[in-house]
């Protein structure tokens, strides 16, 4: 018989959920995590206390990697992480799923050095949806996300799909106030 590991957390679960617990009042907010693997695409609950309502997170940790010189040359300072969604994990879920919370492992090329970054872009499910409307799909039916971060000049973005216009996210970037409005 096989024995897979259900109930331990990932480490993007865990940077996330630190997170919340940092950024939002430790009285108003709980975190907990589904141990029932039926909940697929739900990783956190945060329950509002006060209010007595839950919002739900699907968290997605980026694959890092260092930017090439050609993107350097093109955008500058910063770095860039990247992320593969299948179609039906963001528009077909088994359960609704209220945010996406991407954790940016970014290695950030500087004038000087090159350093190990994380950030965190929290974007509402709808919000997502109309993003990926500007995206294209893979053969896998998979969206790519290739997100740019330069903390210098504050700029955040997706480059992936159409080199000459980028999707602005500066907006969502550690934006943790979006959870609770």
């Amino acid at each position: 018989m096989g024995i897979k590991n259900l109930w331990a957390l990932n480490v993007d679960e865990l940077l996330v959920s630190d997170k919340i617990k940092q950024q939002l009042n430790k009285k108003e907010f709980e975190i907990f995590f589904p141990l029932n693997v039926q909940m697929k695409n739900i990783d956190l609950l945060l329950l509002d206390l006060k209010n007595n309502t839950p919002k739900t997170i699907q968290v997605k940790g980026s694959r890092t990697y260092s930017p090439t010189k050609a993107e350097i040359k093109r955008y500058g300072t910063g770095g860039s992480a990247w992320f593969s969604i299948n179609k039906k994990d963001i528009f077909n879920t088994k359960n609704k799923v209220d945010f996406f919370v991407f954790v940016l492992h970014n290695i950030t090329v500087g004038n000087i050095k090159m350093e190990m970054e994380i950030d965190y872009l929290i974007v509402p499910i709808k919000d997502l949806f109309n993003i990926c409307s500007y995206k294209k799909l893979n053969k896998k039916n998979d969206y790519n996300f290739f997100i740019w971060l330069d903390h210098n000049d504050k700029r955040v973005f997706d480059f992936h799909d159409n080199f000459e216009k980028t999707i602005d996210l500066k907006f969502y970037l550690n934006n943790w106030e979006l959870l609770i409005k």
